[in-house]
């Protein structure tokens, strides 16, 4: 995603940026305890009539770790977007 928004105008690198932005909101809520715990039964909810998945989703550790990488690809993508703004 870097490598087309350093080719494109300056378009690429507003949307890099804004992605930048969300993908850090959203990283950094789902990090917390309290939206991990929030959507994970959001989806053990949406697993109703599926008790085997239900399990294997209330027993999912990894989100917080996802959530993690997703906010510093945030950080990696905001930081890339400005430095690319700035010299464009």
């Amino acid at each position: 995603m870097m490598q087309l928004s350093a080719q494109a105008t300056h378009g690429g690198q507003v949307f890099l940026l804004i992605w930048g932005v969300g993908a850090l909101v959203m990283g950094s809520t789902f990090a917390s305890k309290k939206g991990s715990c929030w959507i994970r039964k959001l989806i053990v909810s949406g697993l109703e009539g599926r008790p085997m998945e239900q399990a294997r989703a209330q027993n999912f550790g990894g989100l917080r770790m996802i959530a993690t990488m997703l906010a510093v690809a945030g950080l990696i993508g905001i930081g890339a977007a400005v430095v690319l703004l700035m010299r464009g």
